[in-house]
């Protein structure tokens, strides 16, 4: 079985600032994060996508969400920590991922006891460190 090569740097800005999403992808938090997508109106409609939709779907639901706290996009509220928290349960990986980097952003110490189990359980190790991270901001 073959693994895929590390990625060092962004192919489009060449910065190392890159996390691996899954097997195959990444992100890019330099160049890729100003250009998740700006939400309007109320969470509805991004909380049903990050519930039922695909996964394309759901990864851009959680990346919207990720915008708690930016002035522009002040997306998620404390009513959204519900299905922030059931998104860590989701198959895909960076669901998972981008659902912890939500949660610490909101900033809610509600979500402290899933992130702590996704912490030392989850499969995924970008995963558990996203989860780590959160909850470092969530305690600061």
């Amino acid at each position: 079985m073959s693994h895929p090569q590390p990625i060092a740097a962004c192919p489009h800005c060449n910065s190392a600032n890159i996390q691996r999403i899954g097997a195959d992808g990444y992100f890019c938090l330099d160049c890729e994060w100003d250009n998740l997508s700006f939400v309007t109106g109320d969470n509805d409609s991004l909380i049903s996508a990050l519930r039922h939709g695909d996964v394309n779907a759901r990864r851009e639901a959680v990346q919207a969400l990720i915008n708690i706290g930016d002035s522009e996009r002040d997306l998620a509220t404390s009513e959204d920590l519900a299905p922030l928290l059931e998104a860590l349960n989701d198959n895909e990986d960076d669901v998972r991922y981008f659902s912890t980097v939500a949660l610490g952003k909101l900033g809610d110490s509600a979500a402290l006891p899933k992130l702590k189990e996704v912490e030392q359980h989850d499969s995924s190790e970008l995963v558990r460190q996203g989860a780590k991270t959160a909850i470092e901001r969530l305690q600061a």
